[in-house]
């Protein structure tokens, strides 16, 4: 099977190639089949600079998909996924040949949709903050609408929270789905356009594996689009809650109309 990576950017940043060295590496050292996109959101043209001399399809947006709050490339780089698989990543984190090898043998082994793993928080250096990026003991996810009912409270049909347990950058899912139950949403969702997928991925009965160890690095970076406040607008941050919202409301549509 053929991994395509989206690794995301927007901002000029000194971690970018590191990570994207990193990266290849650990895709290289796994001695999997894959194509490394490195999506440019409508953002900084240094960027390319950075990366032209990697193994790498450097791609410039000329809009702006994630508008300044999500990870855009996750959508704008659709119409250049060559592989079978989707591993879409922010421009900080740092994944291991461990992470690539097992995600892909899973997806070889068992007859399922969608891979996840736990990570380790660290600092721009590397050095790790003791904190984990996901479950920390086995998950059973042979029925999906079980964990669909935990995540968003249902009792009775009625939705009462909305709770994310599958880190996004730890993800890596079938290309399959984009027919199977559609394409995540950004332009709906934004900063919680992949906890939407993840929720559909359970509502729909899809197929996932959880791997109980951590084997990827979630970078806190000081670099990141969300950090701050941008061009006056507000970030991922401030917005959750609305988006949230209407994470709920969807599907509590969908189960009225079950």
């Amino acid at each position: 099977m053929k991994i395509t990576v989206i690794h995301n950017t927007f901002r000029f940043n000194p971690l970018i190639r590191e990570s994207v060295i990193l990266n290849l590496k650990a895709l290289q050292d796994a001695n999997i089949d894959y194509q490394y996109i490195v999506f440019n959101d409508n953002g900084d043209v240094e960027i390319e600079d950075e990366v032209k001399d990697l193994d790498v399809e450097y791609f410039y947006s000329d809009y702006n998909f994630g508008q300044k709050m999500c990870s855009g490339g996750w959508v704008g780089a659709i119409p250049l996924i060559k592989g079978d698989l989707i591993h879409n990543t922010g421009q900080d984190d740092v994944f291991t040949s461990f992470f690539y090898k097992t995600i892909v043998d899973t997806f070889e082994k068992t007859n399922c949709d969608l891979v996840y793993c736990n990570g380790l928080k660290v600092l721009e250096n590397m050095v790790t903050t003791g904190e984990s990026m996901g479950p920390m003991s086995p998950i059973d996810y042979s029925n999906p609408r079980i964990h669909f009912d935990h995540w968003l409270g249902v009792t009775n049909k009625k939705i009462t929270r909305a709770n994310n347990f599958i880190p996004a950058p730890g993800t890596v899912y079938k290309k399959s789905l984009h027919d199977e139950i559609g394409e995540p949403d950004l332009d709906n969702f934004r900063g919680v356009a992949d906890f939407e997928y993840w929720v559909r991925v359970l509502f729909y009965n899809k197929r996932i594996q959880y791997i109980n160890f951590p084997c990827w690095l979630y970078r806190i970076s000081r670099y990141s689009t969300t950090s701050e406040v941008i061009d006056g607008k507000l970030n991922e941050r401030d917005l959750s809650g609305y988006y949230l919202n209407k994470l709920q409301q969807k599907y509590q549509n969908l189960l009225d109309n079950e």
